[in-house]
């Protein structure tokens, strides 16, 4: 493959300048890199719908990624194999290809390979000394800056702001691409350094109300532009309800939560929660699909608490197998004792099936109890186990919280919401075609 020997000018302009000149070239004109650590995830697939509105909408879209992931955190979703086989990974590369990266980087961007390295000697990242997590960066960030000048990539977006938003600080210092990020999840999370990731971005995608507000309170330097709201969401297209006749009396009510078995999903306590209702004598299962390192200790839990023939783990799924969970189920739970904002949340409501969350991080942006989902106390089994059961014997509040939950998710976090906005903000105009839905009640309000 041959590669542009011309370095490009550094960053210059406000961003407004940058998106109106882009639309004025035309929006077929540009290309966007992705920089995903450990692509594809499991956790990904709300990355992976942002990629395919944004190409369906003509967007030119090259996925780079730090490393392969591991097969427990690989996707078991149906686009994983082919966004695997697209995706250009960084590391590790093959001793040859390492040789012919260092001797274009040092003909080609002498300079900007020492403007990396000092980039990695000065950064205020967490760790001490700073170098150690930083230096052994500069070649990756050299290998996605040969291949991004290959590729012939303008604008690098990046959905992590821990090392991945230090390669893409790197890459602007070797090919003068700027970069844009997702923040999802809390600033203090990222290894430090956030005040210059974020400064130096041309934008920052914020997944909560929540984490704008932290951004603009903390860093009020920031021009307006440089952070906004971008919600994750999911395809109301894709995550379509079934109709279900009313639940029989002797029918057993089917619950079911979905998400890594870690800690702090509090699959533990949802458990004993199950157990409550069952010493109450009520008939209910669960299925919890995930997996993680907690999965041996739920399953003693389950053991000691005698609740083998009531609760059943799957492990990990595809999107397509969650979605046929889904239809049979009567609720989903998540008892999350910290969420940032919990994408589950909305392929349940978008699925009618009737939500129960915790009020904690950013699902109080996505819920509004009572009207449709329910919120409990992060940490409360008694609460929880309430909550399940005032579903249980409610079939009208069951049908309210399912029908507002759908239209929820439709207004205000389809994934193609957060696609358009990424597109105004890369290419200074919506989608052709693309109408914003109607608003509605904000997520954190009270009233039914």
């Amino acid at each position: 493959m041959m590669i542009q020997n011309i370095e490009r000018a550094p960053d210059s302009g406000n961003a407004l300048d940058r998106k109106t000149s882009r639309t004025n070239q035309g929006s077929n004109q540009e290309k966007i890199g992705y920089l995903i650590p450990e692509f594809p995830g499991q956790t990904h697939i709300w990355i992976w719908r942002e990629i395919s509105h944004m190409r369906e909408w003509g967007v030119q879209i090259k996925v780079f990624s730090t490393k392969r992931p591991a097969e427990d955190i690989r996707a078991r979703h149906a686009f994983a194999n082919s966004a695997q086989a697209e995706t250009y990974y960084l590391w590790p590369p093959s001793p040859f290809h390492l040789l012919a990266t260092l001797l274009w980087v040092l003909f080609t961007r002498p300079l900007g390979l020492g403007k990396a390295i000092w980039l990695a000697f000065t950064l205020d990242v967490e760790e001490r000394p700073k170098w150690r997590s930083t230096l052994p960066l500069v070649l990756p960030a050299c290998i996605l800056a040969r291949e991004a000048c290959a590729q012939g990539i303008d604008h690098l977006h990046c959905h992590s702001c821990a090392n991945s938003a230090i390669l893409a600080m790197m890459l602007k210092r070797l090919n003068g691409i700027p970069y844009s990020l997702s923040l999802n999840a809390n600033l203090e999370w990222w290894g430090g350094a956030m005040t210059e990731k974020l400064t130096e971005a041309e934008f920052t995608m914020a997944v909560t109300e929540q984490l704008l507000d932290q951004i603009r309170r903390k860093y009020p330097h920031l021009r307006q532009d440089q952070a906004l709201l971008g919600h994750t969401g999911v395809d109301t297209k894709k995550w379509i309800p079934v109709a279900k006749g009313s639940k029989k009396e002797h029918e057993v009510f089917q619950a079911i939560t979905v998400g890594r078995l870690h800690h702090s999903k509090g699959h533990d306590l949802l458990i004993r929660a199950i157990k409550r209702i069952v010493d109450a004598g009520q008939a209910i299962k669960l299925t919890v699909v995930g997996a993680g390192p907690e999965r041996e200790n739920l399953e003693t839990l389950v053991s000691q608490l005698d609740l083998c023939q009531v609760v059943q783990f799957t492990g990990s799924l595809s999107e397509d197998q969650i979605i046929e969970r889904m239809k049979q189920s009567d609720v989903f739970v998540l008892a999350s004792h910290a969420e940032p904002l919990g994408v589950v949340y909305m392929e349940a409501m978008a699925m009618e099936v009737p939500t129960i969350g915790t009020d904690a991080g950013g699902v109080p942006e996505i819920i509004s109890t009572s009207h449709d989902g329910l919120l409990v106390p992060p940490g409360d089994e008694k609460a929880l186990a309430e909550a399940i059961e005032s579903l249980m014997k409610n079939p009208e509040l069951r049908h309210k919280l399912a029908r507002n939950g759908r239209r929820t998710v439709i207004q205000r976090f389809d994934s193609r919401i957060s696609a358009a906005t990424l597109h105004q903000q890369l290419l200074g105009s919506l989608p052709k075609g693309y109408q914003q839905p109607l608003s509605t009640t904000p997520p954190y309000s009270t009233s039914s």
